[in-house]
Parts: C-alpha cells; structure tokens; sequence
C-alpha cells in the first residue's frame, strides 16, 4: 500500500485565477500522478496562480519535486506562478539536497505568499 496524500483546495479573495492548495501527508512516487492530474486540471480550468501550502506535507522525495518543478513550468507558461509556503525543516532539506530550493518560489508563511501573487 502507498503512502496517502490528499490536497483540498481553498479560493484566495478577489483573484478568481488562483487557489490555495494544502498537502497533507507524503508526496512521492506511489501517488505522484493522482497530483499531477488534480493540479493539471485546475489549471486547464483557468487557476493559473497556485499557492501550494506545505504546513502538513510530511515528506518529499525526488519524483515529488521533480513534480512541483514541472508545476512550476506549467503555471509560468500559462502566464501563472506556483509558490510553495510553510514548508518544514525536514521537506525544505530534501529541496535543498537536491538543490530545487533556487529553482522553486519557497515563502516562510502562507500570507506572505498569497500576497505576492
């Protein structure tokens, strides 16, 4: 059996284009696709801004970041950002092992991300 993860989605005030997302659980190789298809369709919905809150996601391993990346990649070819708050000590190392720390849109605290969208 895989390791659970589930993601609910919540609307920002006054930007109809943007959702924030939060993980709760382990984001890795045996449920990388369920995400992958959940987030793919809001954004072919028109949620092209996408703050992915990280207070509850317990763990990251490579497919997961190499998953947040091409999030990443998708919302700014459609004219979008993804940014990712609240990340922990433990998830925020493995982006960083991995160096993916320079190459993703990481904030401190969800408020300080949603504004900047």
């Amino acid at each position: 059996m895989g390791n659970q993860i589930n993601i609910s989605f919540k609307d920002v005030d006054g930007k109809p284009n943007a959702k924030v997302v939060e993980f709760i659980g382990d984001l890795d190789a045996t449920n990388v696709e369920s995400v992958l298809e959940k987030i793919v369709s809001l954004m072919d919905n028109g949620v092209v801004n996408i703050v992915a809150d990280f207070e509850k996601l317990r763990y990251v391993n490579s497919t997961g970041l190499g998953i947040l990346l091409h999030f990443s990649k998708l919302a700014k070819e459609k004219g979008g950002c993804f940014k990712i708050a609240n990340v922990n000590e433990h998830v925020y190392e493995i982006i960083e092992i991995i160096g993916a720390n320079t190459l993703l849109d990481i904030y401190e605290g969800l408020d300080e991300a949603v504004l900047s969208l």
